[in-house]
């Protein structure tokens, strides 16, 4: 799989026995890398996922959720940061 629909990954386990998945990354899953395995290592021994990636799912787009993980950038503003003016 090289990317999913919106760009953001499946953390998750599938309906298969033993089969999770950590895929379909865009192109900023090279940084994320160190915390989706976090995660993924934490999902794999507790058969479910932490809430924090519990919308990384495969059945995400069944249930019309996009995940929109747009970066802000160095843009204070863009990030919500209040800016002296």
């Amino acid at each position: 799989m090289d990317m999913t629909m919106d760009g953001s990954a499946f953390i998750c386990k599938t309906p298969l026995d033993n089969l999770y998945l950590n895929a379909g990354w865009n192109y900023g899953g090279f940084k994320a890398s160190p915390a989706s395995g976090w995660y993924f290592a934490d999902l794999v021994p507790n058969d479910g996922p932490d809430p924090v990636v519990e919308l990384h799912s495969l059945t995400r787009f069944e249930q019309g959720i996009n995940l929109d993980e747009r970066g802000a950038g160095p843009d204070p503003k863009r990030q919500g940061l209040k800016t002296k003016q």
